[in-house]
């Protein structure tokens, strides 16, 4: 067959090639049961129970379409303020200085969420926060991913924070809350 014979027939195939708009997919388990088929397939499973309870017709492959009507609960998660006691509580005068003391000998990665870049804090060393606005939420994590325990101290316009290693889940924590009135939240 010459070249051009070839690229004739290459094109002809082309242009007569067409893409399966019903994939066998959407008629197969587990499939038949999650995903909605495209507009103009025979209806599987799934699609037939979200018309049956007044869902939506209109259906795009890979778009989950939730019928009205069902109920969704609507109530709002509580901060963690509003379950829990704070476990410290500073005097701050829109600022507060912040202590973090590692007392792991791992790398652990710290920062103050909207006021500092990510930082490292290697094993024993010790830094200050100076004058972080309040409410401040600071992150510490270890970066071999062992567990770490939280043990704030506070003073007038100060928090003294030990980080320490664990080994109970329970005792593993990561995230500090300092709120305008001074209440200091863990989590």
């Amino acid at each position: 067959m010459s070249a051009l014979a070839y690229t004739q027939t290459a094109q002809a195939q082309q242009r007569t090639s067409k893409v399966n708009p019903c994939p066998s997919i959407f008629y197969e388990e587990p499939y038949n049961n999650q995903l909605l088929v495209p507009n103009g397939c025979p209806p599987n499973a799934f699609t037939n129970r979200q018309v049956g309870q007044g869902g939506s017709a209109v259906v795009q492959p890979r778009i989950l379409v939730k019928p009205q009507g069902l109920p969704v609960n609507r109530q709002p998660i509580p901060y963690p303020e509003s379950r829990q006691n704070p476990i410290a509580t500073i005097t701050p005068a829109s600022t507060v200085d912040v202590k973090l003391k590692n007392n792991t000998n791992a790398r652990i990665t710290y920062q103050a969420i909207g006021h500092t870049r990510p930082r490292i804090l290697l094993g024993g060393e010790e830094y200050i926060l100076k004058n972080v606005p309040t409410p401040v939420t600071i992150t510490v994590v270890r970066d071999d991913g062992g567990l770490l325990r939280v043990m704030p101290t506070s003073s007038e316009g100060m928090l003294a924070v030990l980080l320490d290693e664990t080994t109970t889940f329970d005792d593993n924590q990561g995230v500090l809350r300092i709120q305008k009135d001074g209440q200091v939240f863990l989590n």
